[in-house]
């Protein structure tokens, strides 16, 4: 229910640090220690710290418990050192320092949450001593009615530690590195068991060699430095070689790697070179002319490459040029060709980047075959959802996809084949391309293997294709199979059969839709929380609409919340008003006890949250439906009915958007997959169609602004044009056209 931005901003509250220490805050306790026995370290060597945070105050101070190393740009802590000259930050200008990615959070307690960091992530010594460590922490924060965010950061500072650093001697050196390879060259283990041990050994021996620095430990990061999908160690190594007390050492390293004929090429690789070009550890302001040099370095590397060494590197050249890099046209076109020619040789991962972010680079009739082979490489995985099987499967999907987009008829006995297959590889996401409403050929298969289905992984493709092609004519088997399990089967293999109900036989359908909402108890799988959306997603009718607005009722905030969504996405205009009404009545409820909902992340479960939720959800709903306007006017009627903070700032964003006059659509042509992207007052749009339904709504009259991107004209012209015509011709004003950088 939260927003991303929101969580971002929330996230980096408090990262300008002053230029004193602030004030610290005595009822939070930060424990500061070395997560070993020892206070002495050689130059270069590991210094692992270990952080504790604890409060006896209950449920007041917030705690972000996000565990990201720097490499997810964590910057949460601020490192004191004294003396301040004897260390450097290894990575200046190389991270933004914004904490992002997936946090969680939770309130402090008396029994300590900690952390383990390495003080090299973010301090290297350059120099021997005695030095003293203390650590100002971002990561807590108090509820403060105040603050625009409804929280504000508390710093807090660690007790003060000491330990030394000695001059590193060459026999360490050298036995750091060689037990760091030994590691790193024992071959994978065989037992699923035994990896995730195995991978942090490796982070562990990859990490020990990005912070010794010497020539040798920047050498061996290089050679180990080969893109490939080692779990974010390649990352590792180039976080070690960007940050090389040498830069000249490190470039020369990579340098070296890029004539290997056996070293492949990779975009990281790519990346790490460019930044270590202009002679220096932090990127250069030419770095166009960087990137252009080392391009061409590596195209002319790419005759001596051989196996996944070429294709990798190969992919990597024409990934760059197509991103802008300059070369000679006829260069890029024979560099694409070749690209092509080597498409089984490709990792998958680079295959399916063709496939799905370059395919406007590589679509012709050539490539049919080749698709081919690639949508019919059957694979039988006994779990669809592993990470290989995931890889595996996504690639031939986009395989049989793009197949079927450049010769429809000769791929559709391929895609049937797999719609009528006992355990199908894919449900309707991938397999629901065909023009056809229904395929009654496939009704007598699909309901065979809905009987005798026991594979989650299997039944769930199978009922999705139910859902989306099977007549009424197997009705019998589907009820007899789904009538004993509503509101107890898993939602991926309930709602879709609902789904289909609801489209060949509405009266039935709506029944066991009433009795899977209501449906609620330890024995039952609470799918009523998003049945909904599930079904509405897959098939909506009326009937859904009907029993979502008495749903708006629902003493369960869940099941009320995810109807409320429904409607305002798909719902009919007489929805409106059964929003309306619930809206004003949740906030009648919470007049006075407003405060009661002004919850932290930590508080972001239980009935609280989902009572928040569902004021927060029926706003959305009525604000951004597709059936109806909500204009400035209606927002403001909102606005005065809660004193709800979070709800109200989602109306103030809101009626924000209405302040320009002209209103302003903005709108821009992103490359495949993302496509077009819209927005006008509050509402979002990713198709023309979409927008249009939208503007039908306005008034006639209405001025706006059409506002495109500068920097990619040519993408936005058909759109700009179409919009254009489609408003003069509704009666509504073009008041101006801006390109916006």
């Amino acid at each position: 229910m939260y927003s991303l931005i929101l969580f971002l901003l929330l996230s980096s509250l408090g990262s300008p640090h002053p230029p004193s220490p602030p004030e610290v805050d005595q009822n939070v306790t930060f424990q500061l220690s070395i997560a070993s026995d020892r206070t002495e370290f050689y130059l270069g060597e590991t210094i692992p710290l270990h952080l504790a945070f604890s409060s006896t105050v209950k449920n007041h101070y917030q705690i972000n418990t996000a565990q990201y190393d720097r490499s997810g740009r964590m910057s949460y802590e601020q490192f004191n050192l004294s003396p301040a000259d004897g260390a450097v930050d290894p990575l200046a200008g190389h991270l933004s320092g914004v904490g992002g990615g997936i946090s969680s959070f939770d309130f402090l307690t008396p029994a300590p949450w900690s952390i383990t960091l390495n003080l090299n992530e973010w301090l290297r010594f350059t120099e021997p001593g005695e030095y003293r460590l203390s650590v100002t922490s971002h990561r807590v924060n108090v509820k403060d009615s105040s603050n625009p965010f409804g929280l504000s950061s508390v710093p807090i500072r660690s007790n003060e530690i000491t330990f030394k650093i000695i001059p590193a001697t060459p026999e360490w050196q050298k036995q750091v590195l060689t037990s760091a390879a030994a590691v790193l060259n024992q071959p994978p283990p065989s037992k699923p068991e035994e990896r995730e041990k195995d991978a942090s050994a490796r982070r562990k021996a990859l990490e020990s060699l990005r912070f010794l620095g010497t020539p040798d430990a920047t050498a061996e990061l290089a050679r180990r430095f080969r893109g490939e999908e080692n779990g974010g160690l390649d990352y590792i190594c180039m976080l070690g070689l960007i940050s090389s007390p040498d830069p000249g050492v490190a470039r020369r390293a990579l340098e070296h790697e890029l004539e290997e004929p056996e070293h492949p090429i990779s975009d990281n690789f790519f990346y790490a070179l460019q930044t270590l070009t202009g002679g220096a550890g932090a990127p250069d302001q030419d770095w166009r002319s960087d990137r252009r040099q080392v391009l061409e370095s590596l195209v002319s590397a790419l005759p001596a490459k051989r196996g996944m060494a070429l294709t990798v590197s190969l992919t990597t050249a024409v990934n760059q040029a197509w991103n802008g890099v300059e070369l000679p046209e006829q260069t890029t076109k024979a560099l694409s060709e070749q690209m092509v020619s080597l498409f089984d040789q490709l990792p998958p991962d680079g295959q399916a980047l063709l496939l799905t972010y370059r395919w406007d680079k590589i679509a012709s009739p050539n490539m049919i075959p080749i698709l081919r082979r690639v949508a019919e490489n059957y694979q039988e995985f006994p779990q669809m959802r592993e990470m290989n099987a995931y890889g595996s499967l996504d690639l031939s999907a986009s395989a049989l996809q793009r197949w079927f987009e450049l010769d429809p008829i000769g791929a559709r006995p391929a895609i049937l084949r797999e719609i009528t297959r006992p355990r199908p590889r894919y449900g309707a996401r991938v397999l629901g391309i065909l023009p056809d409403k229904t395929l009654p050929e496939a009704d007598f298969a699909l309901a065979e293997h809905l009987t005798a289905g026991t594979d989650f992984d299997g039944l769930a493709n199978v009922v999705s294709l139910i859902a989306r092609y099977s007549t009424e004519a197997i009705l019998p088997q589907v009820t007899a199979k789904l009538d004993p399990e509503l509101g107890k089967w898993a939602c991926a293999i309930q709602d879709p059969l609902l789904a289909y109900m609801l489209r060949v036989n509405p009266a039935l359908a709506r029944p066991r839709i009433e009795e899977a909402v209501a449906a609620r108890g330890k024995e039952f799988s609470a799918c009523n929380h998003g049945l909904f959306q599930s079904i509405a997603e897959i098939h909506y009718d009326p009937a859904l609409g009907e029993i979502g607005i008495h749903s708006l009722d629902d003493p369960d905030p869940q099941v009320a919340m995810t109807a409320a969504t429904m409607l305002g996405r798909y719902g009919s205009p007489a929805a409106e008003s059964a929003l309306r009404e619930r809206f004003a009545a949740w906030s009648a409820a919470w007049t006075g006890r407003e405060a009661e909902l002004d919850l932290t992340f930590a508080e972001s479960s239980g009935d609280l949250a989902y009572q928040l939720g569902l004021g927060e959800n029926l706003v959305q709903a009525i604000a951004t439906a597709k059936s109806w306007l909500t204009d400035e006017s209606s927002l403001r009627r909102l606005s005065e009915l809660t004193r709800v903070k979070r709800v109200r700032d989602e109306l103030d964003s809101y009626l924000k958007t209405w302040e320009n006059h002209p209103l302003i659509i903005s709108f821009h042509n992103n490359p495949a997959p993302s496509g077009l992207e819209a927005r006008l007052v509050q509402y979002e749009f990713h198709s023309v169609d979409e927008m249009e339904s939208k503007l039908r709504q306005f008034p006639s009259g209405t001025k706006f602004v059409l506002m495109t991107p500068s920097h990619d004209p040519e993408a936005d012209e058909h759109t700009l044009a179409e919009l254009s015509s489609f408003l003069n011709s509704h009666g509504m004003i073009v008041a101006a056209v801006k390109r916006q950088n």
